[in-house]
């Protein structure tokens, strides 16, 4: 698999699928799973929601990143808020960097990615925490580690579509 930035010009993105794209994610995270595997998958939505505003950052931005956040946190049935305050603060912060990190290859966005993620899960954590739930151990960061490892892969897939068959 090629590390490189896609040269060519794309097709513009539907808003559909990018409503889509969020709506297979939560579905993908409402699937009963081994408690082996959840614990090593990332946040898929988390990931899409940084996909999407890195590149796409006119049609998905901070606000969109908090309906995102809500809808997960209703899905998930956990502490309502935490992925929207993380999914709009990670959103800040790439929407800061979002140029640089478009020019990136993919392989130096997945390091970026991973970085962001790591802020996502920090958050999630400290949320839970100011709660009065207990620390949820050191293997709760490791998603955003497979979530960089997927983020080629993902980049390429949600890539296909736009791709001019010229």
């Amino acid at each position: 698999m090629s590390f490189d930035r896609p040269k060519e010009i794309l097709k513009p993105v539907k808003r559909r699928i990018i409503f889509l794209s969020f709506a297979l994610a939560i579905l993908f995270e409402l699937l009963p799973l081994p408690q082996e595997a959840q614990a090593w998958l990332p946040d898929f939505t988390g990931l899409l929601v940084l996909y999407w505003v890195i590149n796409q950052p006119r049609r998905v931005g901070i606000g969109t990143s908090f309906s995102v956040g809500i809808l997960a946190d209703i899905a998930s049935a956990g502490l309502f808020g935490q992925h929207a305050l993380a999914y709009s603060v990670t959103s800040f912060l790439a929407l800061l960097r979002q140029r640089q990190l478009v020019m990136f290859n993919l392989g130096q966005q997945a390091l970026s990615v991973l970085g962001l993620m790591l802020i996502n899960q920090f958050i999630m954590v400290v949320a839970r925490m100011l709660t009065g739930s207990a620390f949820a151990g050191w293997s709760y960061f490791l998603p955003p580690l497979t979530g960089a490892l997927l983020w080629p892969l993902i980049t390429k897939l949600l890539l296909l579509p736009y791709r001019n068959m010229d």
